[in-house]
């Protein structure tokens, strides 16, 4: 069995009436992993694209292969030229697929996939794709001269799931908590008339108060003078 990581950086949905629903990432070759190409160079030096499409019955094909892993030579010379390139193809059945496509529509990507490639053998040889010796060090090979396109057998997907942390009181932490929604433009105006009723009454009231304390020392004054007259 030869097993291939890959790391997705970005993704888009394609969307067509009357056909399935296929979600197209870029991907490269997980930090770590290492494929040497019988053409030339490695698998890891190649930018890739995924595609996953929608499978509407759980079946494979004759082959038990469920996809396929394809390398595209450099095309091109000058302004023209393109570079070699890997795509891998991959039908997903509905129920897999549903939970894929929710993570991907929150703008988050797969952690790491797994692919199993190669023309099966055996239980344990594969061709195409398998292990060979480079410099005493035991590597996987493509042999892209004479297998550039391998029949994807089984493949596991790794996706990012976001839990809040608790603290130690079983309460989960205050950045986690939910956010309550700013006042609207009206409940804004609302309150500044509310102060301003308030603020002018107040002033009303403290007026009034003056005044009184104003006539009752008139009074006062008034009353003493009588009482010197006399």
């Amino acid at each position: 069995m030869s097993l291939v990581s890959f790391k997705p950086t970005k993704a888009r949905l394609v969307i067509e009436e009357g056909k399935d629903s296929v979600l197209v990432m870029k991907v490269a070759v997980a930090k770590g992993e290492t494929v040497e190409l019988a053409t030339g160079g490695k698998l890891e030096s190649l930018s890739g694209v995924l595609r996953i499409r929608e499978r509407k019955t759980n079946g494979s094909r004759g082959n038990g292969a469920i996809g396929s892993l394809i390398y595209i030579e450099e095309t091109g010379r000058g302004p023209d030229f393109a570079p070699p390139k890997f795509q891998i193809n991959l039908g997903m059945a509905a129920d897999k697929f549903e939970p894929l496509l929710r993570v991907a529509l929150s703008g988050r990507l797969p952690n790491k996939f797994f692919v199993d490639a190669g023309e099966r053998v055996s239980a344990g040889e594969t061709r195409g794709l398998s292990y060979g010796l480079r410099s005493n060090v035991r590597t996987k090979i493509w042999d892209t001269a004479s297998f550039r396109t391998l029949p994807v057998t089984n493949f596991a997907m790794i996706l990012p799931i976001e839990v809040p942390e608790p603290r130690e009181n079983g309460v989960p932490a205050p950045e986690s908590w939910p956010v309550e929604s700013m006042a609207t433009n009206a409940q804004v105006a609302e309150l500044v008339d509310d102060l301003l009723v308030f603020q002018s009454e107040t002033r009303n009231m403290l007026y009034a108060m003056v005044a009184v304390v104003a006539v009752a020392v008139v009074l006062a004054l008034v009353f003493g003078l009588v009482q010197l007259v006399r």
